[in-house]
C-alpha cells in the first residue's frame, strides 16, 4: 500500500507543470552549465605543442637552418624520423654541441591561443604541475563523494546543492587569480573539485523524489543527456574563444544566476517527511500543488501530519559487502570493472584537448555527444544479450581502440595515422566505455540488496575516483616515455575486465538478491541467462 506521502504526491499531481519546469531549469539547464563548470579545466590544462624560443633570425639565414642551428634533433626509436627536442636548445651553437634547459618557450598556437601550461609555462621540468593538479582534483572528488553524500541525507538536498555551486564557482574564481602560483591554483582546482557530483544528483534526487515513479527513467535520461550535451557545447565554446582565462569565466558565470536562485529552490518534501519534520514537508507540497493548481483535501492533510512512521530500515556498513566469499568476489570483480571503466573514460577525456593532428575541440565534443546514444545502446543490449555479455563486449571493443591507438602512435605513415582515424577510434572507444558505465551501475543496482546498495554504490564510486587520480600520471608517461604506454596499459586493463565480467553472475530476468543472507550467496549458479531463473512475466 502508498504511504501516506505517495497518495498525497498524487493528489497534487506527481508529473504535473511543477515537476517540468523544475526538470527543464535544474536537470537541462543546470546541469548543462554545471557539466562545463566541472570540466573546463580539463580543456584549460592541455599542454599543447612547444619548444625553445630562439634568438632573432639573421636576415641571410631560412628558418629551417636557424632552427636546426638553435634547437637539437633527436630520431623517432618509432617511426624512425628526425624530430625537434622540445625541451633543449644549443648553448652555444656556433662553438660547440653542449646543451640547455629552455629559459623561455615558443608554444603552437595553431587551436590554442592561451591555456593554463603555455601561459606559466609548466611544460618539460613543470610538466608534471599539469598532472598533480588533475590528481589533486581527483583526490578532492574522493573526499566530496563520501562527505556530501552523508551530508544530503542528514541535512538536505537544498543545502547540499548551494553549499557544492558555491564551492565549485569559488574554486574556478581562485584559480583565475592564482597567477602563477602553483599552490593556490591546485587549491583552486580542489575546493573546484571537492562537492564532486552533489549538485547534480541533489537536484536529481528531488525531482525523483516529487514525481512519479514511472518518470524516473526519464529523469535519469534528462539529466545523462543534458550533462553530455552541455560538454559537447563547451569543447566549441574553446574552439571560438581559444584564451583559458575568458573560456573559464564564460563557462563558469552561468552558474551564478543558480546559486542566486538557489535560495528559493524547494527542499525535497519526501525528505523532510521521512525525517519525520512532516509540517515542513507539507508546506513544500503545497507550493507545488498551486503551482499544479491542485489542492490538498484537509483530511489528507491532517493523516500525513499524524503519520506515524516507521524505523528506518537497517543499513549496513562497507564491511557487509565482504561478509560471505561469494560476496566478496561479487564485490571485488565489480571494482575490477570499476578501475578498467574509469581509467578509459579519464584518459579519454584528457587526451581529448591535447590532440595534435586534427581539431582537439571537435574530437572532444563528438567524444561527448557519443555518450547520449550509448546510453540508450547499453540499455538495449542489457535487455537483449544480458549484463555480463554486454559488458564483455564493451570491454573487448574498448581494448581494441585502445590497441589501435597504441599501433596508431607506433606508425610511421599510412592510412591508420589520418586525422579522421584518429578521431574515429577515441570516439568509438568513448562509446564503448560509456555502455560500461551503464553496465556496472545497472550490476551494482541489481547485485546489492537495498540494504547494502548505497555501500556498494559509494565504494564503486570510491574505487573509480581513486583510478582517477592515478590517470593523469598514465598520460603523462605517455608524453614523456612513449605514446604507446597509454594504450597498452588501458588494452591490459580491460583483459582483467573481461575476465571479471565473465566471472560475474548474470542478472537478466534472475530473481535479484532481496536480503544480506541472499546477496552473499547470489552467483554460485546463474552464470548465464537461464530459463529455469527465469521470472514469471506478470500480465497487466
Amino acid at each position: 500500500m502508498d504511504s501516506i506521502y505517495d497518495r498525497t504526491l498524487d493528489e497534487i499531481g506527481n508529473e504535473n507543470k511543477y515537476q517540468k519546469r523544475f526538470e527543464i531549469t535544474y536537470l537541462v539547464m543546470f546541469i548543462g552549465f554545471w557539466g562545463m563548470t566541472y570540466m573546463n579545466m580539463i580543456l584549460s590544462l592541455a599542454i599543447t605543442p612547444h619548444m625553445c624560443k630562439i634568438p632573432e633570425k639573421p636576415g641571410n639565414i631560412s628558418e629551417m637552418d636557424w632552427k636546426i642551428l638553435n634547437i637539437p634533433r633527436y630520431e623517432d626509436t618509432i617511426t624512425k624520423q628526425k624530430k625537434f627536442e622540445n625541451c633543449l636548445i644549443y648553448a652555444e651553437p656556433y662553438k660547440n654541441n653542449n646543451t640547455k634547459a629552455c629559459q623561455e618557450y615558443t608554444f603552437d598556437n595553431t587551436w590554442y591561443d592561451t591555456t593554463v601550461p603555455s601561459e606559466y609555462n609548466w611544460v618539460c621540468d613543470k610538466e608534471l604541475n599539469v598532472a598533480n593538479i588533475l590528481a589533486y582534483s581527483k583526490v578532492g572528488d574522493i573526499i566530496g563523494s563520501i562527505f556530501f553524500g552523508w551530508f544530503s541525507d542528514v541535512y538536505g538536498r537544498r543545502y547540499t546543492y548551494i553549499i557544492s555551486v558555491t564551492m565549485l564557482i569559488l574554486g574556478r574564481l581562485i584559480s583565475l587569480v592564482a597567477g602563477n602560483s602553483y599552490i593556490i591554483f591546485s587549491l583552486g582546482c580542489f575546493i573546484a573539485n571537492l562537492p564532486s557530483w552533489s549538485a547534480p544528483q541533489n537536484v536529481t534526487s528531488i525531482s525523483i523524489e516529487m514525481s512519479s515513479t514511472r518518470r524516473r527513467s526519464l529523469i535519469a535520461s534528462i539529466r545523462f543527456t543534458a550533462y553530455s550535451t552541455g560538454l559537447f557545447v563547451m569543447g566549441l565554446l574553446f574552439w571560438w574563444i581559444r584564451d583559458w582565462r575568458i573560456f573559464t569565466i564564460v563557462t563558469t558565470a552561468p552558474l551564478i544566476p543558480f546559486l542566486i536562485m538557489s535560495w528559493t529552490m524547494i527542499e525535497s518534501p519526501r525528505w523532510l517527511y521521512t525525517q519525520g519534520r512532516l509540517q515542513e514537508s507539507l508546506t513544500q507540497l503545497k507550493k507545488i500543488a498551486k503551482v499544479n493548481k491542485r489542492k490538498i483535501e484537509n483530511s489528507t492533510e491532517k493523516e500525513l501530519l499524524s503519520a506515524n512512521l516507521s524505523e528506518s530500515p537497517q543499513v549496513f556498513g562497507v564491511m557487509m559487502l565482504f561478509s560471505s566469499r561469494q560476496l566478496t568476489i561479487n564485490t571485488l570483480l565489480q571494482a575490477i570493472i570499476w578501475i578498467v571503466a574509469s581509467l578509459s573514460y579519464v584518459l579519454l577525456l584528457m587526451r581529448s584537448g591535447e590532440k595534435t593532428d586534427g581539431n582537439p575541440f571537435l574530437d572532444f565534443a563528438w567524444q561527448s555527444l557519443i555518450e547520449v546514444p550509448a546510453v540508450y545502446l547499453a540499455a538495449w543490449l542489457a535487455d537483449k544479450i544480458g549484463r555480463r555479455y554486454t559488458g564483455i563486449v564493451s570491454i573487448g571493443v574498448t581494448a581494441a581502440m585502445w590497441t589501435s591507438l597504441a599501433i596508431r602512435e607506433n606508425s610511421a605513415g599510412g592510412w591508420i595515422r589520418e586525422w579522421w582515424m584518429g578521431t574515429l577510434l577515441n570516439i568509438v572507444a568513448r562509446l564503448a566505455t560509456a555502455v560500461m558505465f551503464f553496465i556496472i551501475n545497472l550490476l551494482n543496482m541489481e547485485l546489492y540488496p537495498t540494504c547494502i546498495r548505497q555501500t556498494g554504490t559509494a565504494l564503486g564510486n570510491i574505487v573509480a575516483g581513486t583510478t582517477s587520480v592515478v590517470a593523469p600520471y598514465v598520460l603523462y608517461l605517455g608524453r614523456r616515455i612513449d605514446s604507446r604506454l597509454p594504450g597498452i596499459i588501458v588494452s591490459l586493463t580491460c583483459l582483467v575486465g573481461i575476465l571479471a565480467t565473465y566471472l560475474l553472475p548474470e542478472t537478466l530476468k534472475a530473481k535479484l538478491p532481496e536480503t544480506l543472507e541472499e546477496a552473499q550467496t547470489f552467483g554460485r549458479k546463474n552464470k548465464s541467462i537461464d530459463s529455469r531463473q527465469l521470472q514469471p512475466l506478470k500480465t497487466p
